[in-house]
């Protein structure tokens, strides 16, 4: 049986913490293409550092080698964030979720992201289920 290649493109849900529970643990949402281990999208997260508005976006640019991720978010620099941040995480054998750590000059800290489809099926078998068993009732 042959392997499928590793691909990560397509929308994943995440989050990273601050080391020693210091900041908020930030759900962010980002939008991925994997063009043969050449990674390029966008992140979009809520704005925790300051008041020029409710959401960070940046750009996301990076490799895969086989389960290896390496990727660096840079901010857009038109909110209050202008800095790039870089991450280092492992693919899950299932290719459906990333973990390992970020990290900013003499900061870092953890993270993990899963692939939204992988939720949006979760949700779908949960909803046949219940409407399953709401017809199994009559």
């Amino acid at each position: 049986m042959a392997t499928q290649p590793i691909n990560l493109s397509g929308l994943w849900m995440g989050s990273y913490s601050y080391p020693g529970g210091e900041g908020p643990t930030t759900p962010f949402l980002a939008r991925i293409e994997d063009h043969e281990g050449q990674l390029g999208g966008t992140i979009m997260e809520p704005n925790t550092i300051g008041s020029t508005s409710d959401t960070l976006e940046a750009v996301l640019s990076g490799s895969r080698d086989g389960q290896a991720v390496d990727f660096t978010k840079m901010y857009d620099g038109a909110s209050d964030a202008a800095h790039a941040v870089d991450y280092v995480g492992r693919l899950s054998g299932d290719g459906n979720s990333v973990t390992g750590m970020w990290s900013l000059e003499s900061l870092d800290g953890t993270f993990e992201m899963h692939r939204e489809a992988v939720w949006e099926e979760a949700e779908g078998e949960e909803a046949e289920v219940v409407k399953l068993s709401a017809g199994s009732a009559e």
